[in-house]
């Protein structure tokens, strides 16, 4: 899955290329790279990139400053910040009553003392195997807690 991933994000640089030796903005290819590149590396993201090993990270990371060095995008980003954008925007989606993944947040920690008011405020459960702890909610939590 991973290897098909890379190899067609590496055939969709040559589309880049293409547009580019006919003269598309860099903006427009800017555009273009996030709508064909990043977003197929983006999709389901938060689910899947605690299991990758470090090699095949670097190897999105490497395919990202490649574009940057063919002039196909305006910056560099890197596998993590991806990861922390959507993580980010996927966990304040989930904590409205009325998304799906709202019901696999624990509860609302509740205490008699006023206390300052830190990270998401969320009851954090005991989290025994390797496994438990690589997945999105639990690696939100525990992210978000200080």
């Amino acid at each position: 899955m991973f290897t098909l991933m890379m190899t067609v994000s590496s055939q969709r640089l040559h589309i880049l290329k293409i547009l580019k030796r006919q003269g598309l903005s860099v903006e427009m290819l800017h555009n273009v790279f996030y709508a064909i590149i990043v977003s197929k590396i983006a999709y389901a993201i938060s689910s899947w990139h605690s299991f990758l090993t470090k090699a095949q990270i670097a190897q999105i990371n490497s395919l990202f400053k490649r574009a940057y060095k063919y002039g196909y995008v305006k910056l560099i980003i890197t596998a993590e910040e991806l990861l922390a954008n959507y993580d980010d925007h996927l966990f304040h989606k989930a904590s409205y009553d009325n998304h799906c993944l709202h019901h696999l947040l624990p509860i609302v920690k509740s205490t008699n003392y006023v206390l300052r008011d830190v990270g998401h405020g969320l009851l954090l459960d005991h989290t025994i195997t390797e496994l438990h702890k690589r997945t999105f909610i639990n690696r939100m939590l525990f992210r978000n807690c200080c």
